[in-house]
């Protein structure tokens, strides 16, 4: 089995409850693009900022193509506003477990 991680940093409130609400939105394009077993996302705030981390557990035998078009999606769902200061930070990792 495969673990997706995608953890997003120094979000604000708003940034934070907009992109969960995308993100339970789009689960079911999401499974389309992937053979997805379990998803989860989770939330963590403190005063300052907020934190998002998605974890999708996929199957043992993915294909690349269909790898590519689950990490598009969700890059279209990170797809910030460029304008807005400061941008959220962003990392990804894939661990075969």
């Amino acid at each position: 089995m495969f673990l997706y991680r995608v953890k997003v940093e120094e979000l604000d409130a708003s940034r934070l409850l907009s992109l969960r609400d995308d993100i339970n939105r789009n689960e079911p394009s999401l499974r389309r693009k992937c053979p997805i077993r379990e998803m989860s996302v989770i939330t963590e705030e403190d005063a300052d900022h907020s934190e998002l981390d998605i974890y999708l557990a996929l199957d043992d035998v993915i294909e690349a193509e269909q790898l590519k078009r689950l990490v598009g999606e969700l890059n279209t769902l990170l797809d910030f506003d460029y304008c807005a200061e400061p941008l959220p930070k962003v990392s990804s990792e894939l661990i075969h477990i």
